[in-house]
This record gives C-alpha cells, structure tokens and sequence, in this order.
C-alpha cells in the first residue's frame, strides 16, 4: 500500500472515531463530527453569508483562539526569563529562538490542546450547564 494512501486510511480512521466518541457524547447520530456546522457558523460569523439564523461565530471558538494567543505570549515572556535564569543560555540566544522555535511549538500544543477540546467540549459543556439550558446539536 502506498505511504499516501496510508495517511488517508488513518486520517479517515480518526476521523471517523471521533465521530462515535461524540455521537456516544450526546451530538445528535447524524452530526457525529459536525465539520460542515462548524464551518457554517464561523463563515457567516466572519460575514462570508448572510444566513442570520447561523451567522454567529461559537462563543467556545472565541475562546480557543483567545487562550491560545494568550498562552503563547505567556509562554514567550517566561521563556525570556526563566531559560537564561535556570539553563543559563544568554537572552540574545532565546530572543533568537523566539521565532523559529518557541511560538511555532506554542502554536501547534495550543492547536492540539483546542482540538482536544473541540472533541470533548459537549460531554464537559453538559456537565456544567443546567439541564433546562442544555443544547443537542450543532
């Protein structure tokens, strides 16, 4: 089997499973992993449709991308103290990681973090939301 037929294999494997995860969640058995609901609200939240009754960006999306900003500029700001302070590496050699290295990683572990989050969000949503509140669907 080819190496790019493989990835797709576990692409859609993966995919796939987070489908059942969510569905054995509480998302309705036809929006396992409702991509398409997703994309829907964020495009019309950024203006890109006029559809008003879906045209609001997720208020958890919001909030992902705010923490992962923050968490990155954090992260950056202890790296500048803590890396010459502990390790003794000299400030010009992290000030120079900042870019290639430090924010890239930071990015990436904030976007796997988010993902994760994505996938359990309605399992962690429903248990601190009163019942009468409580939403099924996307």
């Amino acid at each position: 089997m080819k190496k790019v037929h493989l990835g797709v294999i576990i692409a859609g494997a993966a995919v796939g499973l987070a489908a059942l995860i969510l569905t054995a969640l509480g998302n309705p058995t036809n929006m396992g992993f409702c991509i398409a609901c997703f994309l829907r609200d964020t495009a019309g939240g950024l203006g890109l449709h006029s559809a008003a009754a879906v045209q609001y960006i997720r208020p958890e999306i919001i909030g992902l991308v705010l923490g992962i900003v923050f968490a990155v500029i954090m992260a950056v700001l202890g790296n500048l103290v803590v890396t010459p302070a502990w390790l003794g590496v000299p400030l010009d050699a992290v000030v120079a990681m900042i870019v290639p290295i430090l924010i890239p990683f930071n990015l990436l572990k904030g976007l796997l973090n988010a993902i994760l989050t994505l996938i359990v969000y309605k399992a962690i949503s429903n248990l601190i939301t009163p019942k009468k509140d409580q939403v099924k669907g996307c």
